[in-house]
């Protein structure tokens, strides 16, 4: 699982990126919990899957490119317009491309 920037929710902001990224790659991420991934289709930027879809085999094997947590569905979507609006200011430009290139 690739990491770039890692974004957390208000409500979740004192936890650990390394422990929630432990706990998504073990499949144990507790129940309303969201992550923020890069979308790997052409149209779609970002994509934010809850815990059920996160904790499966499935979720694992696309290797996807984690990019927040969130929890709760309202703070998790707060945090991918964060996201979204920060990389505009930040890059300029909000094409896929471009966020991936960039790490901390």
């Amino acid at each position: 699982m690739d990491v770039l920037n890692v974004y957390l929710s208000d409500n979740i902001i004192d936890e650990s990126v390394d422990m929630l990224l432990r706990m998504a790659t073990h499949k144990s991420l507790p129940l309303g919990y969201q992550v923020i991934v890069v979308s790997e289709k052409e149209e779609e930027l970002l994509v934010i899957y809850g815990s059920h879809e996160v904790n499966t085999d499935r979720f694992l094997d696309k290797n996807y490119h984690i990019v927040g947590f969130g929890k709760g569905k309202k703070e998790t979507e707060k945090l991918l317009k964060y996201i979204i609006d920060d990389m505009l200011v930040n890059t300029g430009d909000i094409s896929k491309d471009r966020f991936l290139t960039i790490k901390n």
